[in-house]
């Protein structure tokens, strides 16, 4: 489901990352009933084909278990990202963040000049080519602070070396 979240200061991110933890919570609990009910490959088509798992951002509505697992852990990076510009840039007004297929880029604020940034969770960075292409679109926006945002397990968190094909882009 897409949605457009306005976070007008930092703090407002413990907010979704408390609402996030709640989805996990209701979903942990139908996996384990899920997992005790059924034989092995049973509860794994439980998992992919049922709505055992909910919306991350709406613990109230019910999805299959898979999407929960994919939207978490881009909401997570998402927010993740939303306090990283909060810290670079301690004097911005709002960021609105476009979760799910929302035209434009992920993060977007227009003070100053504006800031526009790409975020994904992966395997590894260069899962479908996900970096470069992330790279590639904020780039062409036309924000004047331009940021990529990863979460890939084993990267360690912090500034990662520019793309020398886009070297207005900073990359986290």
């Amino acid at each position: 489901m897409a949605r457009t979240i306005h976070i007008a200061k930092a703090d407002e991110v413990a907010i979704h990352l408390a609402t996030i933890e709640n989805a996990t919570e209701v979903a942990l609990t139908a996996l384990t009933g899920t997992l005790v009910a059924h034989s092995p490959v049973s509860a794994l088509a439980h998992i992919k084909f049922d709505r055992i798992g909910r919306d991350p951002l709406d613990p109230g509505r019910e999805l299959n278990l898979i999407e929960q697992v994919n939207q978490t852990f881009t909401y997570l990076a998402t927010l993740s990202a939303t306090q990283q510009l909060y810290e670079l840039h301690p004097s911005a007004s709002e960021f609105t963040l476009k979760m799910g297929a929302v035209a434009g880029t992920d993060i977007e604020s227009s003070d100053c000049g504006g800031r526009a940034a790409e975020v994904f969770s992966a395997v590894v960075p260069s899962n479908n080519d996900k970096l470069r292409k992330d790279t590639a679109k904020v780039a062409a926006s036309n924000a004047a602070n331009k940021y990529v945002f990863f979460m890939c397990p084993g990267y360690p968190k912090g500034e990662q070396p520019k793309n020398p094909s886009y070297p207005d882009v900073t990359i986290f």
